[in-house]
C-alpha cells in the first residue's frame, strides 16, 4: 500500500481514527432508522421535564413540611421551656412565700412568747405587789380594829377557831369596820347637820349588828353579857328606826310599800337576833292594825256618817260581802286637820271601827291599802270633793250620787253582778218596809 504524502502523521492516531469509526458504525447499525428520532425526542424531554418539574415541586413540599415541622417543634419546645420557667418561677416564688410565712410564725410565736413571759413575771409582780399590800391593809385594818374594838379583838384572839370560822370572823371583823366608818362620817354630817336622823339611826343599827354577829360567831362564857346588852341595844335601835319610820309615814316623807319594808326587815331581824325584848317588838301594835300583810282590797267604799248610805248599804256590803268602808264626818264642809275618819275592815276582822285617822292622813291610808276600785256612796252634799281627791292615782273611783237612794242600790247590784251579786235593792225595801212598820207603830 502506497502510503499519502502526510504519512508522516502517528500512526497511533490513524489506528484511533479507525476505531471510532467502527464504533460509530456499530451505533448506527443499532439505532432506529433516522426518519423515526426526530418524533420521539419531544415527547421524552416533556416527560423528563414533567417528571422533574413534579419532583421538584414533590420536593419543595417535603421541605415546606420539614421546615413546618421544625418550627412548630420549635414552638412546642419554646412553650415547653416557657411552663418549665413559668413553674420553677413560681416553685421559686412560693418557696419563698413559705420560707416569709414560717418566718412570721416563728416571728411572732417569739414575740408572744415573750409577752406571755412578760405578762406572767407582770401578773406574778402585781400578784406579790398585791399580796403585800393585802397583808399591809389586813395588818392596818387589824392594828385600827384592835384600838377601835379592843374587847372583840381580844376575845377573837384568844378564841380557838378552826380555818373556816376564822375566815368568817374577818369578814365580819371587816364589815364592823366598815360600817364603823360609815357611823363616825354621818356623825359629822349630823354635826354640821347635813344628815337626816334616819340615816344616823340606819348606821347605827348596821354597826351593832355587825358587832352582835361577831359575839355570836365567837362564843364563850365571858362575852354572854355583852352578846346580851348588845342585843338589847339593837332592839332599841330598830325599835326607835320604825317609830320613826311611822313618823316619816304620817308626814308623808315615805309611803306605805317603804314604811312596810322596814317593818319587816326590823321586826324579822329582830326575831333572828332571839333578845328577850323581841316580845315587847312584836307586840306593839301595828300602825294599822289587821291589815300589815294585807293584799290588795278589790273595793274601798268611801262614806259619810249618814243613816242610809253606811248603815243600810256600807253596813251590809261589810258584813255581808267582805267590803270595808271608811267613814266621813257627816259635815259636808272642807275637812279641818283636826277631823277624824275611821276604817272599818271587813266581817272577819272585830266589825268594830279598827282605825282612826286626821283627814290629813287620808290620803296616805288609802295607798296603804292599795285598793283596786273606791266607791264614793253620795253627791257632794254628802261627801265634799275634797276627800275625792284622796284616792292615789291609777285608783278607779266610782261614783253612786244619785238622789234616789233605790237607784243607787240598784245601780250597785248591777256594779256587783259579775263579782259580789249584791242584793242591795232587796235589802233597801226590806230597810224601807221595816222603817214604814216602826213609823206606823
Amino acid at each position: 500500500m502506497k502510503l499519502p504524502k502526510y504519512s508522516s502523521v502517528p500512526l497511533c492516531m490513524i489506528l484511533c481514527a479507525l476505531a471510532a469509526l467502527s464504533f460509530a458504525a456499530d451505533d448506527v447499525a443499532e439505532k432506529p432508522a433516522p426518519a423515526a428520532i426526530p418524533a420521539a425526542v419531544p415527547a421524552t424531554e416533556q416527560a423528563n421535564a414533567e417528571a422533574e418539574a413534579k419532583a421538584a415541586a414533590e420536593a419543595e413540599q417535603i421541605m415546606k413540611r420539614r421546615d413546618k415541622a421544625k418550627e412548630e417543634a420549635a414552638e412546642k419546645a419554646a412553650e415547653k421551656a416557657q411552663a418549665a420557667l413559668k413553674a420553677e418561677v413560681e416553685a421559686q416564688k412560693a418557696k419563698k412565700e413559705a420560707e416569709a410565712k414560717a418566718a412570721a410564725n416563728k416571728a411572732k410565736a417569739e414575740a408572744e412568747a415573750k409577752a406571755a413571759a412578760e405578762k406572767a413575771k407582770a401578773e406574778a409582780e402585781a400578784k406579790a405587789s398585791a399580796e403585800e399590800k393585802k397583808k399591809a391593809a389586813e395588818e392596818k385594818v387589824a392594828t385600827a380594829f384592835e384600838e377601835r374594838f379592843p374587847e372583840l379583838a381580844t376575845m377573837i384572839a384568844d378564841a380557838d377557831l378552826s380555818a373556816e370560822k376564822k375566815a368568817e370572823v374577818d369578814v365580819l371583823s371587816a364589815n364592823l369596820m366598815a360600817s364603823s366608818d360609815a357611823l363616825a362620817e354621818v356623825t359629822a354630817r349630823e354635826a354640821a347637820g347635813n344628815a337626816q336622823p334616819a340615816e344616823k339611826l340606819d348606821a347605827e343599827i348596821e354597826c351593832l349588828t355587825n358587832y352582835t354577829a361577831i359575839l355570836a360567831a365567837v362564843p364563850s362564857p365571858e362575852n354572854e353579857t355583852l352578846l346580851t346588852d348588845k342585843q338589847l341595844e339593837l332592839h332599841t335601835a330598830r325599835e326607835d328606826r320604825l317609830l320613826l319610820a311611822q313618823k316619816e309615814f304620817e308626814e308623808g316623807k315615805i309611803d306605805s310599800d317603804q314604811l312596810r319594808e322596814l317593818e319587816e326587815k326590823y321586826v324579822k331581824a329582830d326575831a333572828a337576833t332571839e333578845a328577850e325584848p323581841v316580845k315587847a317588838a312584836k307586840e306593839r301594835k301595828e300602825p294599822f292594825w289587821g291589815y300589815k300583810k294585807h293584799k290588795p282590797l278589790p273595793y274601798l267604799v268611801v262614806v259619810a256618817n249618814y243613816r242610809i248610805p253606811r248603815k243600810v248599804i256600807a253596813e251590809y256590803l261589810r258584813t255581808e260581802y267582805d267590803v270595808p268602808y271608811i267613814l266621813l264626818p257627816s259635815n259636808p264642809g272642807k275637812p279641818s286637820k283636826d277631823d277624824q275618819v275611821y276604817f272599818s275592815g271587813g266581817r272577819k276582822n272585830s266589825g268594830e271601827l279598827e282605825v282612826a285617822l286626821f283627814a290629813p292622813q287620808l290620803s296616805q291610808f288609802i295607798a296603804y291599802l292599795r285598793p283596786e276600785t273606791v266607791i264614793f256612796l253620795g253627791d257632794e252634799s254628802y261627801i265634799n270633793p275634797v276627800y275625792r281627791l284622796a284616792v292615789p292615782e291609777g285608783v278607779r273611783k266610782v261614783d253612786f250620787s244619785d238622789s234616789e237612794w233605790k237607784v243607787n242600790t240598784a245601780r250597785l247590784d248591777e256594779f256587783f253582778r259579775r263579782t259580789l251579786k249584791t242584793n242591795l235593792s232587796d235589802h233597801y225595801l226590806d230597810y224601807l218596809q221595816n222603817q214604814g212598820k216602826r213609823n206606823a207603830e
